[in-house]
């Protein structure tokens, strides 16, 4: 048994304990000159070493797993999380919008008409199990009719209605409810989707989730809370505190749920009424009649992608995220507050934030207190920022498909304004920018081992780069250098989480022969000597060095154009 992926702690093995064994034996008067080496008395000490061996190593492991740093069990990683005040992510079902159209006979003009929740519909879609992809309103929303139809903008979360009815006191464990599966979480406790609902006694209202019992006990306090959470054996549970209100024994406790599919509920934008439909009764109720409407004379379609469905936390983005909110204090002050904050949105990937003394040190008013916030989302279109199609051309490719970000989605960016406002300081102005994406191509040349076969070793090489620039490894105004890529591709202990990339340790030799991006370089006198990426093509020098270090803006962000990313053998 090895310590290898263990830290040494405790450094002592199996050889060194029966070495230490017989020394101490042989300082005795008994067996001082004994012939230990195929005796009896050598098998006691094998195995007493044996169990030594294995203690040590547990003793490593148990300690490896005190610390957030270096645990590497989800049940700890999770518990050290939570009592830094950071609650883990289980699965999160997408969210969306439908144009929701009703029109007929039995609508007039002035009646209300009332989006109910928890209804069902249909999207016409399926995963790749062909399971069909199911949305639900989540939330109940009324309009007024003005003329003879009305059209709706109505919010849904992807999952099945789940509906847990016929708990009571008695089913609570030290004052917890246990669910029976995987149900979607939420990415954010403070918006109006929610994807659970708990009533007690069939009451009107509905009690309240929290992200902690020390929240809303600013009077008039409401003591009817209870806690979601995915815990440290990756189980849903519904937690209620003595210190507020716990259902007694006599009480009967009703879920209502979202089953989702997480990251495969994520749909595109799809504007054809034909493919949604409604598998509910009473979806939209009249309330001026106290009739429901008929499901004929209402047409559904959805003009953006769903965003946000993902799955469960891992170990890495729990150790990330639990570290950066402890930091943050709840509160955004510096660019890892904001990118703590924003990133534990499934709907995005990255964020920074930087204000006037990075860019205009010499103190305009007007850009004081202002905060500028630039995201990179989960999904690019209507629904978030939209952007427009280019393509990039290179010495070594005809070209290759890029983005352009043009304009962030108002209803997004108000939302995110929203999830923002907690943590907002008093004096602080927030905009967003729209990020700057610098794409880059690379022509490479590598020499392989004689056996080896190149197809392979090309195709890992291309998986590990695009692996190294995925959004999720990047970071806005990073400093680009190129010789630790090539590094990083010839080391064969940097694997990604489903992939080792084998091939690559049969490379001699990896060469950059050329590197390209969409953007221009300058150098301005206010960024230091850095080289500056842009799309101004001031001070351009053709003779320039591609592979010393490069310093991104601030709201720019490195990107791969895979397309144009040639590899080939060389002699």
């Amino acid at each position: 048994m090895t310590n290898e992926f263990t830290p040494d702690y405790l450094n002592i093995d199996y050889n060194t304990y029966v070495a230490r064994f017989k020394e101490l034996l042989a300082q005795s008067d008994v067996y001082r000159d004994f012939d230990f080496e195929g005796s009896n008395i050598s098998l006691i000490l094998e195995m007493m070493a044996y169990y030594g061996d294995v203690n040590t190593y547990f003793i490593n492991k148990v300690a490896k797993n005190v610390y957030m740093e270096t645990a590497d069990i989800y049940e700890c990683v999770n518990r050290l999380a939570r009592q830094t005040g950071y609650e883990p992510k289980g699965v999160r079902g997408s969210r969306a919008t439908l144009t929701v159209v009703v029109s007929g006979s039995e609508i007039s003009d002035g009646d209300v008409l009332s989006v109910r929740n928890w209804k069902q519909v249909n999207s016409g879609r399926s995963t790749e199990d062909g399971d069909s992809i199911k949305f639900a309103t989540t939330a109940i929303q009324s309009v007024t009719v003005s003329g003879s139809s009305v059209t709706i903008q109505v919010p849904v979360r992807q999952g099945i209605v789940t509906r847990i009815d016929g708990y009571t006191g008695d089913d609570l464990i030290d004052n917890e409810l246990l669910l029976p599966t995987d149900y979607a979480y939420d990415d954010d406790l403070d918006d109006y989707l929610p994807t659970i609902e708990v009533t007690v006694n069939d009451a009107v209202d509905p009690w309240e989730r929290v992200s902690n019992f020390y929240t809303n006990l600013i009077p008039p306090i409401n003591d009817n809370v209870y806690m979601f959470v995915y815990d440290r054996y990756q189980r849903n549970k519904i937690q209620f505190s003595s210190s507020r209100n716990v259902p007694v024994s006599t009480d009967i406790i009703d879920v209502i749920l979202l089953d989702s599919f997480g990251p495969d509920g994520n749909i595109s934008a799809d504007t054809s009424a034909d493919t949604w439909t409604i598998e509910d009764t009473g979806f939209i109720e009249n309330e001026t009649t106290g009739l429901p409407v008929s499901n004929d004379l209402i047409t559904l379609s959805m003009s953006a992608a769903s965003i946000g469905g993902d799955d469960a936390e891992t170990i890495t983005e729990i150790k990330l995220n639990s570290q950066q909110a402890l930091r943050a204090q709840f509160r955004n002050v510096t660019e890892n507050d904001y990118n703590s904050n924003l990133s534990a949105r499934s709907d995005i990937v990255r964020a920074t934030a930087w204000g006037e003394q990075e860019y205009a040190p010499s103190g305009s008013i007007e850009l004081y207190n202002v905060v500028n916030i630039s995201v990179i989302p989960e999904i690019w279109g209507t629904a978030t920022i939209t952007t427009s199609a280019d393509t990039l051309t290179t010495d070594w490719a005809t070209s290759g498909s890029i983005l352009h970000p043009l304009v962030y989605s108002s209803a997004w960016e108000q939302e995110l304004l929203l999830y923002l406002r907690p943590r907002k300081m008093i004096s602080a102005y927030e905009i967003f920018v729209i990020p700057d994406l610098v794409y880059f191509t690379f022509n490479i040349g590598i020499r392989i081992k004689r056996l080896a076969s190149f197809i392979d070793v090309k195709t890992d090489v291309l998986n590990k780069l695009i692996y190294y620039f995925r959004a999720e490894n990047q970071e806005f105004y990073s400093e680009m250098d190129f010789n630790d890529v090539v590094e990083y591709l010839l080391d064969p202990t940097q694997v990604s989480t489903d992939d080792d990339f084998p091939n690559v340790s049969e490379i001699r030799n990896l060469n950059l022969r050329d590197i390209n991006s969409n953007k221009f370089i300058y150098e301005p006198n206010d960024i230091g000597n850095y080289p500056y990426w842009t799309e101004e093509a001031s001070t351009v020098s053709l003779m320039d060095n591609m592979l010393r270090v490069i310093q991104l803006g601030l709201n720019q962000f490195p990107i791969l154009s895979d397309d144009t990313v040639r590899i080939y053998q060389e002699e």
